[in-house]
């Protein structure tokens, strides 16, 4: 948007504008496969291990204009830890038998309580 550039050329700005949404559609076209349909990011309680049965919930992110690309992609990877993506796609990268299964739920559950142990502490605290 300046005099200085010849025509057809982009700004550094409007390139990597466009960058970012590449490479944003981009991971998210190759884990679609794995989404349901659309719905608000409505991340469960962080308590809650991601269940492998049920639907996974879409991540949508508003990038409100002259936020910084920076903060949205935080933000965005903020929802998707919540809403644990990352954990289902790592145990369905390989084939888990029902004795690992059993250890990997023991663990989660552990985990949990721990997490809870601590939360309860906290609140006394207060």
């Amino acid at each position: 948007s300046g005099a200085n550039l010849v025509r057809g050329e982009l700004s550094a700005s409007t390139m990597a504008v466009r960058f970012f949404w590449a490479l944003l559609l981009l991971g998210l076209a190759s884990a679609s496969a794995l989404l349901a349909p659309v719905s608000r990011a409505v991340a469960p309680p962080r308590t809650a291990a991601p269940l492998m049965k049920e639907a996974v919930t879409r991540i949508e992110i508003e990038v409100e204009r002259g936020e910084p690309l920076e903060k949205a992609i935080v933000r965005f990877k903020r929802a998707t830890n919540q809403v644990g993506h990352l954990r289902i796609l790592r145990n369905r990268k390989t084939f888990e038998n029902n004795h690992d299964k059993k250890i990997r739920k023991k663990k989660e559950a552990l985990m949990r309580a721990a997490r809870a142990r601590r939360s309860r502490r906290a609140q006394e605290r207060l």
